[in-house]
């Protein structure tokens, strides 16, 4: 059943982006056009989206290719305010968002906020974060796409409190995604700091 549902909004993706100007498309999305395909950055790897039959190169997990498939149609050049809101603060995201946040706040108590810095730097950086400095013990950056950046916040445990984390987005998130593909950017990215395997098919 899930497999059926995946394929006709595979298929819903490929029929919007095809109404659009490939020109439009990367303008828009900050994506590279040439001989039919664009090519884009998605969490440190290059992926090159052949827009005749939407196959990407090299291959992503099903979600994250479909993710980044809604990016391409809905991205509309906003730029980026440099504001962050929690995915509950996203359009439409009481409901769905607010799930996402409790989920990132759990997986970051249990599971990423006691790794020691040094772990979780490296993986972050195997998913091409970028490290900040800001109010939080540890802070990094992760690009789904040229417009759509992701911080993880996170304070490490100590004698008086446990860990706490949580995920951001740029004001601008929903110019490019809508809250259903935002919880999906954000499973896949705890998924793969975790090594769970949710989202990985």
């Amino acid at each position: 059943m899930e497999n059926r549902q995946f394929e006709a909004m595979l298929a819903v993706a490929q029929e919007r982006l095809a109404q659009h100007a490939p020109e439009d498309i990367a303008g828009k999305a900050d994506a590279q056009y040439a001989d039919g395909s664009f090519s884009l950055k998605t969490l440190g790897q290059t992926v090159t989206v052949r827009l005749s039959d939407c196959t990407i190169q090299p291959p992503l997990s099903k979600w994250h290719a479909l993710t980044l498939l809604h990016y391409l149609d809905l991205a509309d050049g906003a730029p980026l305010t440099g504001r962050t809101i929690t995915f509950s603060q996203y359009k439409d995201g009481l409901v769905r968002g607010g799930g996402l946040d409790r989920n990132a706040e759990l997986i970051v108590r249990r599971d990423l906020g006691i790794l020691p810095p040094e772990e979780l730097e490296r993986r972050c950086r195997s998913l091409g974060a970028e490290l900040l400095p800001s109010n939080a013990d540890f802070c990094a950056r992760f690009d789904f796409a040229p417009c759509y950046p992701v911080w993880l916040k996170v304070w490490f445990a100590d004698e008086e409190f446990p860990a706490s984390g949580r995920l951001l987005l740029d004001e601008s998130a929903p110019h490019y995604l809508t809250i259903e593909d935002a919880v999906t950017v954000g499973s896949l990215i705890l998924d793969q700091l975790t090594g769970a395997q949710h989202w990985a098919v």
